[in-house]
Order: C-alpha cells, then structure tokens, then sequence
C-alpha cells in the first residue's frame, strides 16, 4: 500500500510539473465517459425499442378490435334485418292467401252466389243518400257506394266474398301487427276486417278505386301482379305510423279489386328503438325515400332534427336529408335509399361513427346503425394507455439506476481504475447481446463492489424489462382469447336462432295436432342435439299435465303408459304448468333429484318451458339433455322464442280442426236441409220425373201413371256401370241423392269415359238448376202468402165496425178457401153454456 501511495505521488508530481493530468484521472475520465455513453446509448435503445414494441402491439391489438367491432355490427344489423324481414314477409303471405281464397271462391261463384251463407240482399240496407251498408253484427263491414246500383250480379259476388269470414278474421288474430285487411272490387265496394261500420264514417259516394292502397295494385301500375307495398302514413287509430301492402285479384286474367292490409309499424319500431350497440349506438329505420320510420332521441339530437308529429293519415315528411349531414353521410344516405347494404366510417360532430346499414326483404325500408367508433375499440385505448404508463415508470426507474450507476462508477474509478476496465468490458459485451436480442443475458457479478452492484442493477432492468415485455404479450393473448370467445358465442347465438327459424318452417306446414306434436319433438331434438324433448299438454279441467308427445325410447315408454304430471306439483313440468315460468335443473345440489327417472337414465340437465296461448298455458316444452351444465339463464331467452313458436303452431293446429269440424258440420246440415226440402218438395208436387224418347216428353206424376212406377222400379233394378246399353246415374246436390237418371242407348251400345264425363257434367248442372228452380219456387210460394195475409189484414183494418170487420173476415176466408162453408162468431155466456 505504501508502494501504491508512493507510486501514485510520484506519478502525480511528474504530471504536476508537466502541467498534465494523472493515468488515474485519465482512467477515471476514460471509465466515465465511456460508462455514461454506454449507459446512456443502452437506455436510449431501450427505450426506444420499448417504444416502438408497444406501438407495433397496439396497432395490431387496434387492427382486431376495428375488424371484430366491424364484424359484431354485421351480425346485429343482419339479426335484425332478418327479424324485420319475417315480420313484413308473413304479412304479404297472409295477404296473398285471402287473395288467392277469393280467387278460388270465383270458381264456385255459381254454387256459392246463392247466399245460402250470407244474403246480401237481405243482409244490405240501404240508407237515405243511397249507399248500402250491413250492421254491425257480421264479422265483416260491408260498404256499397251510392253510386253503384245493387244488381243481382253484384248480390252474388258479395255472397261470394262473404265467404272470407272464414279465414281473414283468423289473419288478424294471428297476426297483431296486422290492424285491418279488406277487399276493395273494381266499382269501389268495400268488404273490410274487422268491422267497423264503414258506412257510418265514409260519405255515401266515396270512391275506394281512387286511393293509392288500391291504384298502386292496378294493371296500370302492376303489370305483373305482384304484393304492393304503399308509403307510411300515420294511423288514424293513433297506433302509430302503418303501411298497407296491396294484392291484385284476378280471375281468368279479369282484373276484380285489390286485398290490401295494414300493416303498424309500430312493432317494428319498437325493435328499433331497442337495439342497443355499446353505450351510445343507436338503430334506425327509413323507407325508401328516405323518411323516418323509427330513430331514438338521440338520433334525432345527432343529426340535428326534431321528432315529426303527423295528423291522422298524414304520410311523413321529414327525411334524413333534412338533416345538417357530412358529405360522407349523405352518400350513405344515398346508398341507403337505394336498397345498398355495407359498413363505413365517417365523422359526425367531430367523432368517428361507424355506419352499419342493410336493406329488408321488400326494398321499400333500410336498417341503419350508428354507433361511435371509440366505445368498440375503447379496450385498445385502455391497453395503450396501460402501456404508455408503465414505460413511464421503467423510464424513471432507469434514469434512477442510471444515476446511482454514474455514481458508482464515480466512486469506483477513484480508487481502481484498473480493476474496472475488465468488468465494464464484461458488462459491454453483455449490453451488446442484449441489443442483440437476447434479453435472456446476464451480467457477470463477479464481485460486491460497485461494478458489482452496477452488474446487479443492470440485470434488474433487463429482467424487469424482460417481464414487462411479457406481460404486454400475455395482455394481448388474453384480451384476444376474449374477443375470439365473444365472438364463438355471438356464432353460437345465431345458429340457435336459425335452429329456431328452421324448426319453425318445419312444424309450420304440418295442420294435423298428433302427427304435428311428434315432428315438433323429432325436429327439436335432431336441430339442439337434445337426448329428450317432451310436449305435454294440460287435460281440460287443468289439473294434470299429460305427455302427448316424445322423441326418446324412454319417452316412447311413458307415452305408453299415458305419463302424467300434477300441475303446480310433481317435476320441473309440473312447477311450468302451474306457475308459467321456465325452469332449469342441473345434475348438482338439490336439482339432482329430479333426474331419477328410470326411462331417462342418461338425463344430466333438464329445462322446462311454458306453452302459452295468449296468457293462458296450454302446456309444458320439456328438454332433457346428457351433459352437465347444458342450459344457462340465457339459454331461456332462446328456448322461450322456441316455446313460442311450437305454440303458435299447436293453436295453429288446434284452430284448423276446429275448422275442419265446423265445415263438416255445415256441410251435414246443408245435405239435410237438401234432403229435407226435396222429400216436401216430392211430396207436395207428387212429381216422379221427365221421360224423353225421341221426340216425346212426358211429366210423370204420382197419380195416375202406372208407366211411371214402372219405369222407376225398373231404375231401381239397373246398376250404374261402363257395360251394357242402359245406363243409371244418380243425380247428387251437396253429396245428397235427389234423384237419378236412366239412359238406355239402342242395341249393345258400349259407354266410354267421354260420354260418361259428359252426362255427369249435366246431371251436376242440373242438381244446381233445380235447386234454385225449388228454391225460387219456395220463395214466390213464400211472398205471396205474405201479400195475401197483407192484403187481407189490409182490408179487415180497414173496417171501424164490428160487423163488417166479422163479414169481411168472412169473405176473405171464403175467397181463398173455396168450396168451404165459413163461419165466423164471437164468443159469448150464452154459446158457453150451450157448448157445455
């Protein structure tokens, strides 16, 4: 030590007297200088480094975020839109049935005319300005303008139209959205659903063929004789805006009227006004020329416009145009009114939107949504912020252990400068592998000393530098398996719903209740992949809940032995059947014990679902399934629109047998009527039949004719067939047997099918002429019986004297009962005690 002493004093004297510094003070320098550049350059690449990392995983965290925020607006404005589209495509099936009806009904206008169901001659009154009007008793409001004389013609296309009692009401209790559906003719005679008495709130001569709901359907402006959509127009009911869609009829390329129904878009609008995307995101819907059908306030408040208050039958105004739009916007706009479908961004009021936008099925309305940019990528923000924060703090910290590193070096560079050329070398070459790459390198800590601890320092915040990178990576793989996990449910979502659409055709078309109950449970189950669905129905006095259908072999079994359930108490279906709410039961806890049932071993969870008619349960959607855990609370909301569908179609069932045994009835009572009236009608004429040979036709009668009684003994023994030369048809009127007709052809004549085609085609004409030759004959028979009564009360009121009101009785009686000898007398003690 005193050596180094000695050493370092000599070497200070020399450099003192050659005016320069000390080896040491040049090691020191050396040691500082080259320390700080090193450290600093290393924190500098760092730092810049860190940098430039953060910003290359925030644009690509950015880039995912825009595209999935992207893809979740198309798949809610596509839901939607298909949600709209099933609502506006039942509505123009609806009314293209009730046209089509009414156009079949022309083929049987002859049979149907009659008004054997519906009279309007009797059923129409006419009023002092001339139009006519039926009351309000019928299911329908009948309304024939002034200026249309009520011929027959005219009476028995009425009774023909009179038959849509049985399917338009059933169109508006189906479809609630639907608020009136009525058939407009060619000379402005309206038959509207419900009924409202027309003619007590239209002028007597209103002419229906000039509206727009009727001339849009016209062969002028519908050459192909498509559904008809009209512009929105507010409701005079105050149910908001409605929108008609109008269907030609035809008949025989004729053009008739139109079948128009409205359509309240409310319902729609409501939907709309619903769909929430983010905090801000809002939906709206506009027609084709761009008027606003459905827009929440702040919409109104984004574009700078004000909700538009419109009069009763007022078509709207107000278009999104009005508004103060961006250039970008108004194209949108544009492209939105044109039937365009896609996703953009624009600026509005100085904040990036994203613009979803589609049209529906019809073209006359687009979906739009708007919602800002930043509440989707919100997340990114959060993440580069996070970011920027702790390179922050790295920063200051390495500007810390960059100062106590100075420091050191400073202390150390005193005392051994040449000890500390070979670790600062070391720790060179470290820096380098870690510029390099290699964050994995540590410092060589050979010693306790400053170098040491500078080594120390120096792997601290490569480690700490190290995990921060990590932690950046194990944020992004986290935050992206989120996103991909929304977005496998969202996937997962939508294939439910076009499971449930699909079900939904499927058990539409099937009318027939047992056959309907089974393909509800086999589509359930072959569409949810479920082990069990079960459809149980309440009995009449609502007491049990009665299995009725099943697709499992368990289920099968209980079908078998007639399973059933008491209502409010046995299972998870008798809990829906009593208090008309879901229930899910899980193979966990307590729910455990509803699944000891022997004929579903495999059952792990089970949900139970009411069936409603209105709200009325009518029963009980049970799915059964093999995995633990299989339903959720949200599962509800999608198994409920499901429950609702299989309920539309059970009523829909239900409805058409009802129908079904109603016709039947009709149809037995008319034959009755049919025979009924024809056995009087035999009986009182004591007519037998017409025989025609060559050119003789002769009347046969009761009476006297002995040919007669022969000659139908003989029809009686004479099988109808296609062999022989006599031939025997019965004549049938409503499936009834009013007679027959015997035709004998000379020699062995052989009938072919032509002829036979043709003599049956005569007798069906026939039947129809001669009932409405028997009915005609009744009725005359009927009017003049009430004229003669008329004018024999005529005359008796006409006398203010007892006797001659007696004489005059006397006389009327004798007149239209001749060869009578009359006696009219009035009561009196005298004749009492002579009768006794």
């Amino acid at each position: 030590m005193n050596e180094m002493q000695e050493m370092d004093s000599m070497i200070s004297e020399r450099q003192t007297r050659a005016g320069g510094s000390t080896i040491r003070s040049k090691i020191v320098a050396g040691i500082l200088t080259t320390g700080f550049l090193s450290l600093l350059t290393l924190s500098l690449f760092a730092v810049n480094r860190a940098a430039r990392l953060v910003d290359t995983f925030s644009d690509s965290i950015e880039r995912l975020a825009s595209q999935l925020a992207e893809e979740q607006l198309i798949n809610t404005i596509n839901n939607e839109t298909s949600r709209a589209n099933i609502a506006f495509n039942n509505a123009v099936s609806q009314v293209e049935g009730v046209a089509h009806q009414l156009e079949l009904l022309q083929e049987e206008k002859n049979a149907l005319g009659n008004g054997s169901y519906w009279d309007a001659s009797v059923r129409l009154t006419r009023y002092s300005d001339g139009q006519y009007f039926n009351s309000r008793y019928s299911p329908s409001s009948v309304f024939v303008p002034s200026t249309v004389e009520l011929t027959e013609g005219i009476i028995q296309e009425l009774n023909v139209a009179a038959y849509l009692d049985f399917s338009a009401p059933f169109v508006l209790e189906n479809n609630p959205q639907i608020t009136a559906i009525y058939y407009t003719d060619n000379r402005g005679i309206i038959i509207y659903y419900p009924n409202i008495r027309l003619g007590e709130s239209l002028p007597h001569n209103y002419d229906a063929t000039a509206q727009p709901t009727f001339r849009v359907a016209t062969p002028l402006f519908n050459k192909n004789r498509a559904a008809r959509w009209s512009f929105p127009r507010q409701d005079p009911a105050g149910r908001g805006l409605v929108v008609s869609v109008s269907v030609p009829v035809y008949f025989k390329d004729e053009f008739l009227g139109v079948v128009t129904a409205d359509f309240q878009l409310a319902k729609i609008a409501e939907q709309i006004n619903s769909i929430k995307v983010g905090t801000n995101g809002y939906a709206f819907l506009v027609d084709s020329d761009g008027h606003i059908i459905a827009m929440p306030p702040q919409g109104y408040e984004l574009l700078g416009l004000q909700p538009e208050l419109l009069a009763m039958n007022e078509e709207p105004k107000q278009t999104i145009f009005n508004g103060n739009l961006p250039f970008e916007l108004q194209q949108i706009a544009n492209r939105m009114t044109a039937g365009g479908s896609g996703i953009a961004t624009t600026e509005i009021n100085g904040v990036e939107h994203f613009v979803a936008y589609a049209p529906l099925a019809n073209r006359s309305f687009s979906l739009g949504l708007i919602v800002p940019v930043d509440e989707l990528v919100q997340p990114v923000a959060a993440t580069r912020a996070l970011i920027t924060t702790q390179v922050r703090g790295t920063l200051r910290s390495a500007v810390v252990i960059f100062v106590i590193l100075l420091a050191g070096a400073v202390a150390v560079s005193m005392g051994l400068g040449q000890l500390i050329a070979s670790p600062i070398l070391r720790l060179t070459q470290t820096a380098n592998q870690i510029l390099e790459g290699n964050l994995a390198a540590q410092a060589d800590i050979r010693s306790k000393d400053e170098i040491g601890t500078l080594a120390q320092a120096f792997n601290a915040m490569t480690a700490r530098l190290r995990g921060m990178l990590e932690g950046l990576e194990k944020s992004v793989e986290e935050r992206t398996a989120q996103l991909l996990e929304a977005n496998v449910n969202i996937e997962r979502r939508a294939k439910q719903f076009q499971s449930i659409a699909h079900v939904a055709r499927t058990i539409s078309s099937n009318l027939e209740l047992e056959s309907l109950l089974k393909q509800i449970t086999l589509t359930i189950s072959r569409e949810f992949d479920f082990y069990h669905v079960g459809v149980f129905l309440l009995d009449s006095a609502r007491e049990y809940a009665i299995l009725s259908a099943a697709n499992s072999p368990g289920g099968q079994r209980m079908l078998a032995r007639g399973h059933r359930l008491k209502v409010g108490e046995m299972g998870l279906v008798g809990y829906a059947a009593g208090s008309g709410k879901a229930r899910i039961a899980l193979d966990t806890g307590a729910d455990a014990v509803y699944f000891n049932n022997p004929d579903l071993p495999h059952t792990r969870s089970e949900i139970a679902l009411p069936l409603r008619a209105g709200e009325t349960v009518i029963g009980v959607l049970d799915v059964q399934s093999t995995q633990p855990n299989a339903f959720t609370e949200d599962d509800i909301v999608i198994l409920t629109a499901l429950a609702d569908q299989v309920s539309i179609a059970i009523q829909n069932a239900r409805q058409n047998e009802e129908t079904r045994q109603a016709l039947a009835e009709a149809q037995s009572l008319s034959r009755q009527f049919v025979r009924s009236g024809w056995s009087q009608f035999t009986k009182r004429q004591k007519l037998l039949g017409v025989r025609h040979t060559g050119a003789k036709t002769s009347l046969l009668y009761a009476r006297n004719s002995k040919e007669a009684q022969e000659m139908l003994q003989s029809a009686k023994q004479v099988k109808a067939g296609l062999g022989g030369a006599v031939l025997s048809l019965p004549i049938k009127l409503r499936g009834e047997v009013i007679g027959s007709v015997d035709v004998r052809a000379p020699g062995n004549h052989q009938w072919d099918q032509d002829e036979l085609d043709i003599i049956n085609a005569i007798l069906e004409r026939a039947a129809i002429a001669m009932e409405n030759a028997r009915l005609l004959a009744e009725s005359q028979k009927r009017a003049a019986k009430e004229r003669t009564i008329g004018e024999i009360s005529a005359r008796i009121t006409a006398q203010s004297d007892v006797e001659e009101v007696l004489k005059t009785a006397a006389l009327e009686l004798k007149r239209i009962l001749p060869e009578t000898e009359v006696v009219v007398q009035l009561q009196s003690d005298a004749v009492e005690r002579r009768a006794g």
